[in-house]
C-alpha cells in the first residue's frame, strides 16, 4: 500500500471514530445533522492544513474555522447542555488526569486529595505540628503548583456545607475523616481549627497541632473567577456562570470526574478524544494534501499520487470501470498539462519561435550526394525532435489514449443495442489491452519526458539557443561549400589552366574531410543534452560549446587551405619527375598541422574536465579526426603501389595509429609529451617516405 493510500485509510478510521462520538454523545439527533457534522469536521481539518500552507489566506481561513466550530457547537448542543447541567449539580471534582487534587467549583481552589495525600501521621495521634507544614507540602507532588496551607476562611468555606467527599455522616460537626483539628493560617500564624465549632474564626487548639489539608489558587490566579460564579452575580446568567467553570476545566486540560459516570465519559470524548482525533485528522489531511499536491508539474512528477485514488484491481476486472478510469485519468492529465503549459507559456513560446526554423520539411539538395542529404535530413530531424518545446505532441498522445477508451464505451453501447450482447460482450472482454497501472505509467512517462526537456531548456537557455544557431549555420555553410566554394575553385583553377580532372580530385578530398567534420557536430550536441560536463576551472562556455568552437576552427582551416594553398602546392611540383607523389605528401603534411593544432586545443579542454568519463568521451569522439591524415597517407601508398618506400617506414607510420592516448588521460604532462612525440614521428616518417620517393 502506498503512503497516500495508508494515510487515507487512517483518515477514514479517524472520521469513523469522530462520527461515533458525535452520534452517541453530542446529541446529533438526525441523519442530516450527523452528515453535516462529519463534513464540517473534514472541512475543519482541511482549512487548518491550508492555513499552515497559505499565509495570505490566513484571515479567511480563520473565519471559516470559526463558522464551522460555531455550527458544530450548534448541532452538537445536547451534549454541551448535559455537561453544564452536571456542573450545576456538583461542587467537588476529583481530576482523572491529576489524581492528587480535588477541585472546588465554588472557590476555584484546588485541594489535596486526602485519599492519596497523608493528611495526618497516625503514629503521632493523627496530627502534624505546625512546624512540619512547609516541608510536608514542598515534598509532595500534587501535579500542580502553588500548594500551601489554607486560610481559616478558605478551610471553613470548603467544609461548611458537608458536600466535600472526605466528610463522613457519622462525624461530629464537620470533621473530615473523623478528625477534629485541621491546620490553617490564622492571625498571621498557624493554628488548629476545630471543625466541630461553626465559623471560620472559632474553636482553636492551643497546641498548634492538627491534620493537614493543603490548597492552591493556581487555576484562578489573577482572575475574578470567584466573583463571576457567585449565584447572586446579576451580570451573568446561570449558563454563563457554569461556562466559566467548564472553561477552567478545558483551558487547563483537566478531566473532571462527575458523579454520573456517563457524563465523565461524555466530557472525555468531547473535550479530550475528539480534539485529539481532529488533530490527527488535520495532520493526516496535511500529509495527504502534500502527497496529492502536484505543485506545478515537473520531471519528478509522481503519478502514483494520482493513481492511488483508483482501485486498480476493480478497474482491471471490469471493462466499464476500465474505460471510465482511462477517460478520467486522461482528463486529469490534460488538466495538469494545460495548467503547466499556461504557467510556462513564455518559455515555450520563446523557444518555439527560435526553433520555428526547424519546422520546415527538409528538401533534398541536388548539389549534395545521397549520403550528404541523408546526413542533413537526419540532423534536422534530430534537432526537431529534441528542440521543440510544444506540448501538442504530448496532448495528442494522451488524447489518443482517451479516444480508445471512448471507442470502447461506444462499442459496449453498440453491443447493448444488439441481440447477441452476451456473446459479443464476452468476446470484447477477452481482447487484450494494457493494464490500467501500465497505461498510467506510460502516459506519465510521456509527460515526464516532455517536462524534462523544458526544464533542461530553462536551465541551459544559452546552450540551447547556441545549438540551434550552430545547426542553422553549419547546414547553410555546407550548402555554400557544395556550391559557391566549388564554383570558386573551378573558376580559380580554370583561370590558371588547371584541368578539371585535377581540381575535381582536390575538391573530392576536401569534400571527404568536410563530411567527416560534419559528422562530428551532432554527437557533441547530443552529449550536451544529456547533462553538464563539470570542469576543474570555471569557464564562460560549456564544454560541448568549446568542442563545437574548435571543430569549427578546424573546419575553417581546412577550407582556407583548399581555397588558398592547395593550388600552390600543385604548381610547386607540377613539372618535377614524380611530382604528383611529392605533392600528395606535401598536402597531407600541411593538413596534419591543422590536426596537431586541433589536438593541442583539445588537450586544454580534456584536462579541464573533472570527470574521467568525460575525458574518455572527448578522446573517443576526436580519434577519427586525429588519425585522418595517417589513414589518407596509408591509403595513398597502397593505391599507388609505391615500392620505393621501405616497409620498415610504412610499418612505423601505421603504428602511429596504435598510440593509445587513453593511458595518458590521468596525466596532462604525459599526454602532451606523447602528442609531441607523435607529431614529430609523423613529420619524420613523411620526410623519410618523400626521401625514398626521390631516389
Amino acid at each position: 500500500m502506498s503512503n497516500l493510500a495508508s494515510l487515507t485509510a487512517q483518515r477514514e478510521g479517524l472520521l469513523k471514530k469522530i462520527r461515533a462520538i458525535e452520534a452517541s454523545c453530542e446529541g446529533i439527533e438526525n441523519e442530516n445533522n450527523a452528515k453535516r457534522v462529519q463534513k464540517l469536521n473534514l472541512e475543519q481539518a482541511q482549512y487548518s492544513a491550508q492555513r499552515q500552507e497559505i499565509a495570505a489566506k490566513l484571515a479567511v481561513l480563520d473565519g471559516n474555522l470559526a463558522n464551522i466550530n460555531a455550527e458544530i457547537l450548534e448541532l452538537s448542543g445536547t451534549g454541551f447542555e448535559k455537561i453544564l447541567e452536571a456542573i450545576k449539580n456538583q461542587r467537588w471534582y476529583f481530576i482523572k488526569n491529576k489524581p492528587n487534587i480535588l477541585f472546588d467549583k465554588n472557590s476555584g481552589l484546588i485541594w489535596a486529595n486526602l485519599y492519596t495525600f497523608t493528611y495526618a501521621e497516625e503514629a503521632k495521634g493523627n496530627w502534624y505540628h505546625s512546624s512540619e507544614v512547609d516541608n510536608l507540602i514542598a515534598d509532595y507532588s500534587f501535579g500542580m503548583d502553588g500548594f500551601r496551607l489554607p486560610t481559616c476562611y478558605e478551610l471553613w468555606q470548603a467544609v461548611e456545607d458537608r458536600t466535600i467527599p472526605f466528610y463522613r455522616d457519622n462525624s461530629n460537626g464537620r470533621r473530615l475523616f473523623g478528625l477534629r483539628y485541621w491546620l490553617c493560617e490564622y492571625n498571621g500564624g498557624i493554628a488548629g481549627k476545630s471543625l466541630d465549632d461553626c465559623g471560620a474564626t472559632t474553636g482553636w487548639s492551643d497546641t498548634n497541632k492538627g491534620a493537614l489539608f493543603p490548597c492552591s489558587d493556581y487555576l484562578i490566579q489573577n482572575s475574578d473567577y470567584q466573583e463571576k460564579v457567585k449565584p447572586g452575580n446579576p451580570v451573568y446568567t446561570e449558563k454563563e456562570r457554569l461556562q466559566f467553570t467548564l472553561d477552567l476545566f478545558t483551558q487547563n486540560e483537566l478531566l473532571p470526574v462527575f458523579n454520573d459516570e456517563a457524563i465523565t465519559e461524555l466530557y472525555k470524548q468531547i473535550y479530550f478524544e475528539k480534539p485529539e482525533l481532529l488533530a490527527q485528522l488535520q495532520e493526516l489531511q496535511t500529509q495527504i494534501k502534500g502527497l496529492q499536491k502536484v505543485t506545478l508539474l515537473s520531471s519528478d512528477f509522481d503519478y502514483t499520487a494520482l493513481l492511488s485514488k483508483y482501485d486498480l484491481k476493480a478497474i482491471d476486472a471490469s471493462l466499464i470501470k476500465y474505460y471510465q478510469a482511462v477517460q478520467q485519468w486522461c482528463r486529469e492529465l490534460m488538466e495538469k498539462v494545460d495548467y503547466y503549459e499556461e504557467q510556462k507559456a513564455s518559455v515555450i513560446k520563446d523557444f518555439n519561435l527560435i526553433s520555428l526554423k526547424l519546422s520546415k520539411k527538409y528538401e533534398a539538395n541536388s548539389n549534395l550526394t545521397e549520403a550528404e542529404n541523408t546526413l542533413l535530413c537526419d540532423r534536422q530531424h534530430f534537432f526537431q525532435k529534441n528542440f521543440s518545446l510544444g506540448m501538442n505532441s504530448v496532448k495528442t498522445k494522451i488524447l489518443a489514449v482517451k479516444k480508445q477508451a471512448d471507442a470502447l464505451e461506444y462499442r459496449i453501447d453498440e453491443i447493448d443495442e444488439g441481440e447477441n450482447s452476451l456473446r459479443e460482450l464476452a468476446e470484447l472482454e477477452q481482447e487484450k489491452r494494457a493494464s490500467f497501472a501500465f497505461l498510467a505509467e506510460n502516459t506519465a512517462k510521456i509527460i515526464k519526458n516532455a517536462l524534462r526537456k523544458i526544464e533542461y531548456f530553462e536551465a541551459n537557455h544559452t546552450f540551447v539557443m547556441n545549438a540551434i544557431n550552430i545547426w542553422e549555420n553549419w547546414t547553410e555553410g555546407y550548402r555554400v561549400f557544395k556550391t559557391t566554394y566549388k564554383e570558386d575553385m573551378k573558376h580559380d583553377c580554370e583561370d590558371d589552366g588547371i584541368e578539371e580532372e585535377i581540381w575535381s580530385a582536390w575538391y573530392q578530398d576536401w569534400q571527404q574531410l568536410r563530411y567527416v567534420i560534419e559528422l562530428k557536430m551532432q554527437p557533441v550536441i547530443e552529449r550536451g543534452l544529456r547533462g553538464s560536463m563539470p570542469t576543474n576551472k570555471e569557464v564562460k562556455t560549456s564544454v560541448p560549446e568549446q568542442l563545437i568552437h574548435i571543430l569549427d576552427d578546424y573546419k575553417k582551416q581546412i577550407d582556407k587551405f583548399y581555397k588558398e594553398e592547395r593550388k600552390g602546392i600543385y604548381q610547386k611540383f607540377a613539372f618535377q619527375a614524380g611530382g604528383n607523389l611529392q605533392e600528395k605528401f606535401e598536402t597531407e603534411s600541411s593538413l596534419y598541422k591543422f590536426v596537431a593544432m586541433l589536438q593541442s586545443e583539445l588537450q586544454d579542454i580534456i584536462f579541464n574536465c573533472k570527470n574521467a568519463e568525460d575525458r574518455v568521451w572527448i578522446l573517443n569522439w576526436a580519434n577519427s579526426l586525429l588519425d585522418i591524415q595517417i589513414d589518407e597517407v596509408l591509403k595513398f601508398v597502397a593505391n599507388n603501389d609505391l615500392q620505393k618506400i621501405s616497409h620498415t617506414i610504412l610499418d612505423e607510420f601505421a603504428a602511429l595509429k596504435q598510440k593509445n592516448y587513453d593511458i595518458y588521460l590521468a596525466d596532462a604532462k604525459a599526454y602532451s609529451e606523447e602528442k609531441s612525440r607523435r607529431e614529430k614521428a609523423y613529420n619524420s616518417l613523411i620526410f623519410k617516405m618523400r626521401k625514398d620517393l626521390a631516389k
